[in-house]
């Protein structure tokens, strides 16, 4: 039965960051509403009713023409019913007092002189230490920002807890908390991983059982032919199939083993020349072209001796097998790379063939085969080596018009320094 939770996990995400900035936007929003209103209250300021009083004190004390220089503000003599009063004001104005009107930027003094009306102003109110408008909508942006940031931050390391789980090839579940956002997300990977190593180590086990299974039937095969009585000719031939199948289980083997896991490399200083040259002299017996070699006194280099002259080996004898006349194997060691290059004056790899004879049991087309072996794992082989050596194989073309591997080592990829 599938398993709704890690389905659930999107829309939960979702709902919750929906809720998360609805709530947010209406929070922030009315407390930047209010802060615009306190501050763009409508009020007149302090110091008017402080500067209303001296005028009216100023009045009391002096009997000034309404043309007199000697008020602070320009005055203007209205008709004494031009503005309607109430009767608390009226009295103000009778008892000499003075009354200040105001609009939103201007101000005015309104006094009863000489059984005339005056008006006194107009005075500018507009504050220049006011908040400017623009920065309430800065503040709400800023602190929407700040509002995300905290919703997404978990988020976002929770995320990076799962990459590197699943590029060390650890539990992702295990890195993040239970009430993570993304758990079941998490959940899901698992859930994945782990159908894809149990289909991984099926097909293992399968690939193993079944060579090993075959091993037994071509030895008695292989004892039966040579026991029969069938004329040499075709028991030659019989015993050379036998002969194939067997070199096609025990590569099989090899790839399954290989495939299976990483082993403990065996990481050491190694010098290249003379391994390549012990290698040379192995191989030398073999039939094809014989190998010439361009290597540097010495080469020294970090790797796991090993698994690096198997993956040479393999592409030396391939091309023992397709070359015409000639096979090169070479060294060249830079600042910061080994390039380690086997060309062979062949028929060559068409471009397009390149990325595919890579993978398992890929083999050219009949006219790169000659009538030779090879069940198409050697450089399937080749390629997990420099993988555990964090290194590179390329596919070329020389100048004999034959193929090129170049294997590419990095500085980098090894756990010493020369």
């Amino acid at each position: 039965m599938t398993d709704k939770k890690p389905f659930a996990a999107m829309p939960r995400l979702f709902l919750h960051f929906y809720l998360f900035i609805s709530l947010v936007l209406v929070g922030i929003g009315w407390t930047v509403e209010r802060l615009w209103q306190q501050v763009h209250a409508e009020q007149v300021p302090a110091w008017v009713l402080v500067l209303a009083g001296q005028i009216s004190q100023q009045l009391k004390q002096q009997q000034l023409a309404a043309n007199s220089h000697d008020l602070v503000l320009p005055v203007t003599a209205l008709p004494e019913g031009s503005i309607l009063w109430s009767d608390a004001e009226l009295q103000q104005l009778q008892q000499g007092e003075v009354i200040p009107l105001f609009t939103k930027d201007q101000a005015f003094f309104y006094a009863m002189q000489q059984q005339q009306l005056w008006q006194l102003g107009p005075l500018d109110l507009t504050d220049d230490s006011q908040v400017p408008g623009y920065w309430f909508s800065l503040l709400f942006l800023g602190l929407l920002a700040v509002a995300v940031w905290l919703w997404l931050w978990p988020v976002a390391r929770d995320l990076q807890r799962l990459k590197q789980q699943l590029q060390q090839g650890q539990s992702p579940v295990e890195a993040l908390p239970v009430r993570s956002f993304i758990a079941p997300i998490a959940h899901s990977f698992q859930q994945m991983r782990q159908q894809i190593e149990r289909l991984l180590g099926l097909q293992r086990e399968m690939t193993q059982a079944v060579s090993h299974e075959l091993r037994t039937p071509l030895a008695r095969l292989s004892f039966a032919l040579e026991l029969s009585s069938l004329p040499e000719t075709e028991k030659e031939l019989m015993l050379k199939d036998v002969k194939e199948l067997e070199l096609l289980v025990d590569e099989m083997l090899d790839y399954a083993r290989l495939e299976s896991a990483q082993p403990a490399l065996d990481w050491q200083q190694v010098d290249l020349t003379e391994l390549l040259q012990n290698l040379c002299e192995k191989l030398s017996p073999l039939p094809g072209a014989a190998i010439e070699t361009r290597l540097p006194p010495v080469a020294l280099w970090w790797c796991d001796a090993h698994y690096l002259e198997r993956a040479v080996q393999n592409l030396v004898v391939n091309a023992k097998r397709y070359a015409k006349s000639r096979v090169l194997l070479s060294l060249q060691l830079t600042a910061t790379d080994c390039l380690l290059q086997v060309d062979d004056d062949g028929p060559g790899i068409p471009a397009a063939q390149r990325a595919e004879i890579l993978k398992p049991f890929v083999r050219l087309d009949p006219s790169r085969q000659k009538g030779f072996g090879g069940f198409g794992l050697g450089l399937a082989i080749v390629c997990r080596v420099l993988e555990w050596h964090q290194a590179e194989l390329e596919v070329q073309s020389n100048s004999w018009g034959g193929a090129r591997f170049v294997l590419r080592f990095h500085r980098s990829g090894r756990p010493g320094a020369l």
